[in-house]
């Protein structure tokens, strides 16, 4: 019987969400310098989750944190899931 590997929730949230919040950071700083019809539709696709994002660079940095948030409950739940699933299933 082969031994599961543990995850550290912590250090997956924490990589999931620093992950994300650089990722909206760059796509939001882009959305700043581009030409505004050419980027219209995606920023209100964003602007769903991130109210603000792409209008002013303090309002995406803003949501450059909230992002980071939610990239870290992300990962810590799924370290949590894979946790208890791996132990149960091996």
């Amino acid at each position: 019987m082969s031994k599961s590997i543990k995850l550290s929730t912590i250090g997956l949230g924490i990589s999931l969400g620093l992950a994300w919040s650089i990722g909206v950071l760059i796509v939001g700083v882009m959305a700043l310098m581009m030409e505004q019809a050419t980027v219209e539709p995606f920023k209100n696709l964003f602007n769903i989750m991130y109210p603000g994002w792409g209008n002013s660079i303090g309002a995406t940095l803003l949501m450059t944190v909230w992002s980071f948030t939610h990239g870290f409950v992300g990962g810590f739940l799924i370290g949590i899931f894979y946790n208890i699933f791996a132990k149960r299933f091996n």
